[in-house]
């Protein structure tokens, strides 16, 4: 795919709004720098948003597009198949229930909104949970998928939506936030949006992983067209702490190991924690070691 000069635009960083960085990777012509106050790394100069909207068509949900590590059709053909069974989705479900539980705000039917709900397959699962569920996606494409499972869906950016404050009890945004390019201010508006007690749920990169360190600019998650902030544990909860939120907890997670956990049974549904000692301890051993290694976060704050 081929820029011009006219299609990229320079920032300043999002988290503290200083203008000094460090410039770390180079990637098919863009650079991810790296804040030298407050440390968060980000691609600049980077695409203009029309340039960037233009990314997510057809071809991008199929895996065709700028990230050749998804395929969000053959996900929603799977799943509505009947073929995936209790996945990482199910956990991440019973783990935002379980925290509803401890701020005392779990009801019969809690609201939940997917922000970047792509084809919709979390939200057929967290509809199975007992969530109200409903979704905000840019791409028409995807959201009609969404549609045909008879679950809400608007195709406007977090901006654009008006929901009105203390509208949700769950707000859930996996493998969005990096895409995303005013974090803080889209941070600033999900808070607003959740009730007190409320609970919001992220998946990203993790920067500090040992596989970023040794690969360099060839890290899977450096794709600058489109990932345009790229988070740390340390960056991620300055955002959550800056926004508002109490009760914030970052634990590195990667889905292979958690996948191992769920086959062996270590895992299992309904709990997002293990009742039995032998595999509770299994649990608490694999997660510390993954927590060292893992690509990816998962990100838990309460309101």
């Amino acid at each position: 795919m081929n820029f011009q000069k006219e299609d990229f635009e320079s920032v300043i960083c999002d988290l503290c709004g200083a203008d000094e960085y460090t410039k770390r990777y180079e990637k098919r012509g863009f650079w991810m720098v790296q804040c030298n106050k407050c440390g968060l790394v980000y691609t600049n100069p980077r695409l203009k948003q029309k340039k960037i909207a233009a990314l997510y068509d057809a071809d991008y949900f199929q895996g065709h597009g700028f990230d050749k590590s998804i395929d969000y059709v053959k996900d929603v053909n799977q799943h509505t198949g009947g073929k995936d069974g209790f996945t990482l989705e199910d956990w991440d479900c019973d783990n935002i229930i379980a925290l509803l539980r401890e701020s005392r705000t779990a009801n019969h039917e809690p609201r939940l909104l997917e922000i970047g709900c792509g084809t919709g397959v979390f939200l057929d699962k967290a509809k199975k949970h007992g969530f109200d569920c409903h979704g905000l996606e840019l791409s028409e494409y995807a959201a009609n998928f969404v549609r045909q499972m008879g679950i809400p869906v608007e195709t406007k950016s977090i901006e654009d939506a008006s929901y009105p404050p203390n509208s949700f009890d769950a707000v859930v945004m996996r493998e969005v936030i990096e895409h995303l390019p005013h974090p803080l201010e889209s941070l600033q508006t999900i808070h607003s949006w959740l009730k007190p007690g409320g609970v919001l749920f992220m998946a990203t990169g993790n920067y500090d992983c040992p596989e970023r360190k040794l690969r360099g600019s060839d890290w899977f998650y450096f794709m600058p067209e489109g990932h345009l902030n790229i988070f740390s544990n340390r960056t991620m909860r300055n955002y959550l702490a800056k926004v508002g939120f109490s009760k914030i907890s970052v634990t590195n997670q990667g889905d292979k190991l958690m996948d191992m956990l769920k086959s062996k049974e270590i895992i299992t549904p309904g709990e997002s924690s293990p009742r039995n000692i032998f595999k509770r301890t299994v649990f608490i051993i694999v997660r510390s070691v993954n927590h060292f290694i893992s690509s990816g976060m998962r990100i838990y704050a309460v309101k």
